[in-house]
């Protein structure tokens, strides 16, 4: 059953899943009665039963999660306010439907993994509720000649010839795909930003003084279903010259764009956002002092690309940079004037994020697969191959975190997990003389076991 949260018609939606039709239309007459709103003791998931842990004593002082929540979120001065909408606009779709009536205190460990049993189960990308769009003729088409191995751009006009050709066809149109959940990820990123913060808080004393609202919080003792863990995309060698003769071959500048992400492990935001007065090619070193990224205009109240005045994590770092890099970076920002982007788009601004992967990046990658490349490359795929490189180098780990900013170390051992070819190498050298020893074995023929 359904209703609408203190039954007006813009009131939220909450409903209740209930097995037997008597215990359905008693849960319905309690929800009637009490004003259109889930009734003390039936907290989500109870499936219309009431909760024998519960006293039947409300506390009218204590605020519900999405009260608390609230506040917490605009008073949590160490997030940037692009983090503190995101965290108000998960908690929104995501938290508060479920949960968000309940007291404070009434959010136990149960919710939560109930919570999550929920969350697992809803549609990733589109709203169960609204149908997605037929494809146009384009679109079906693209999709037939993909399921064929016929080459066409995953972007931009299908070309004439494989049109006529899925025409030809009878104008198949591809069944939709099955509907995907939200992942185990997506799952712990919401709890941890915009649930598990928020009990943190309440178990602690207020700003004057007051005490607790809460002695514990639920989020102890509550396990997290693993997520599937996925091997970093990393370019070796070879890989790497098709990848970037790929992007040179559709732009030059743009190549250059790319060499200075896997030179340095700069991320894109910080090259984008690189002015030629953070370049020191005499000294060999570029200074990251911003980012160029996506940020919540506070006086529009929407989000928009913007310079930010420091980089992610808030610390201003150098990186060092080979002669032949420095050359070809100071090759580039002749002309320019020192508070200008190094790299630019149109009319001298800063880089369209979607523009360059939509015109460049993608079709070079499509270019690449056609030349053997087998891997999926993102911006941030050439971040991680430069650290990797860094730690198969042998540089050591603090040092390696210093240059790619890492804000916890935690961050960079994660590069320690995975075993690289080079590392690989260096494992069967060590054992080496192991099997040196065991010569022997292998030079006896194999017994005769007949």
């Amino acid at each position: 059953m359904k209703w609408r949260i203190g039954g007006g018609r813009s009131g939220k939606e909450d409903f209740e899943t209930c097995y037997e039709r008597q215990i359905a239309e008693d849960f319905a007459a309690l929800v009637e009665l009490s004003g259109e709103n889930r009734p003390h003791g039936y907290p989500k998931g109870c499936h219309g039963i009431r909760d024998p842990h519960f006293d039947g004593i409300l506390d009218t002082d204590m605020p519900t999660f999405e009260q608390y929540a609230r506040h917490n979120y605009v008073t949590r001065l160490g997030a940037a306010p692009t983090q503190r909408l995101d965290y108000l606009a998960e908690a929104e779709r995501h938290v508060f439907p479920f949960f968000g009536h309940l007291p404070l205190d009434r959010v136990t460990r149960r919710v939560l993994r109930e919570w999550v049993e929920w969350m697992l189960t809803k549609p990733s990308a589109r709203n169960e509720h609204q149908p997605s769009r037929p494809l146009s003729d384009e679109q079906a088409a693209r999709r037939w000649a993909q399921g064929r191995d016929i080459t066409v751009k995953k972007t931009g006009r299908v070309p004439p010839g494989v049109l006529r050709q899925w025409r030809e066809a009878g104008s198949p149109t591809p069944a939709p795909p099955s509907p995907r959940t939200l992942s185990p990820a997506t799952v712990e990123r919401i709890y941890r930003g915009a649930i598990k913060p928020v009990f943190r808080a309440a178990t602690q004393q207020g700003e004057d003084g007051e005490p607790p609202l809460l002695a514990s919080s639920p989020c102890e003792g509550l396990r997290l279903p693993p997520g599937s863990v996925t091997a970093r995309p990393i370019l070796y060698g070879p890989e790497l010259g098709v990848y970037l003769r790929a992007v040179h071959d559709l732009d030059p500048e743009t190549a250059l764009f790319v060499l200075t992400e896997t030179v340095t492990g700069l991320r894109w935001g910080e090259i984008a956002g690189l002015h030629v007065s953070g370049l020191d090619p005499v000294g060999g070193l570029i200074h990251v002092t911003q980012t160029y990224a996506y940020l919540l205009n506070e006086t529009t109240g929407r989000k928009q690309w913007q310079l930010r005045p420091y980089p992610k994590g808030k610390k201003q770092r150098e990186v060092p940079i080979c002669h032949q890099l420095a050359m070809l970076l100071a090759r580039h920002a002749d002309g320019k004037r020192p508070d200008q982007p190094l790299f630019q788009g149109s009319g001298g601004r800063y880089i369209d994020y979607a523009n360059q992967r939509n015109t460049v990046l993608q079709p070079a990658l499509e270019l690449a697969r056609q030349r053997g490349l087998a891997k999926h490359i993102t911006p941030h795929a050439l971040r991680h191959t430069m650290i990797t490189m860094l730690r198969d180098g042998g540089v050591a780990p603090g040092v390696m975190q210093l240059i790619a900013g890492h804000e916890s170390y935690q961050t960079t051992a994660g590069y320690s997990g995975r075993h690289t070819p080079a590392q690989r190498a260096l494992v069967l050298e060590s054992v080496h003389p192991v099997i040196k020893a065991a010569e022997f074995l292998f030079n006896d023929p194999e017994p005769d076991h007949g």
